[in-house]
């Protein structure tokens, strides 16, 4: 199930942490893990990409991070992405993995206009 939250731009941290803890039912993070690049695409060597997706996964999961990308599917983030969906097994994908992007990059965001806001929900918007 993927949820997703629009916030303002002085939306408080305070809310959007407790939407999180409370309404997606997140583990409070130990560590946050944050990977950011260039948004060009570019090819790992296959030994290369094993190494970095093992190693972030291995990382999140034994620190009880949540991971960080800038939600976009080119360059590091969509590497991210395929060590996520590989490696990082149903819970991880689906509570520790955050892509925070602007509303202007999402495919078809009109059709996320009006959606219900309700607790039961899965989607929210914040704003």
């Amino acid at each position: 199930m993927l949820s997703y939250v629009r916030v303002a731009v002085d939306s408080k941290p305070e809310a959007l942490l407790q939407l999180m803890l409370r309404e997606w039912q997140m583990e409070r993070p130990k560590l946050l893990l944050t990977v950011h690049g260039g948004s060009e695409n570019f090819i790992l060597p296959p030994k290369v990409n094993q190494a970095f997706s093992k190693g972030l996964i291995t990382a999140a999961i034994s620190t009880g991070a949540w991971i960080f990308t800038d939600g976009i599917n080119t360059g590091v983030s969509k590497y991210v992405g395929e060590a996520v969906k590989l490696f990082g097994g149903h819970d991880l994908r689906k509570r520790n993995t955050i892509g925070i992007t602007s509303w202007g990059m999402i495919d078809n965001n009109l059709d996320l206009i009006g959606r219900d806001v309700s607790t039961k929900s899965v989607s929210f918007l914040l704003a």
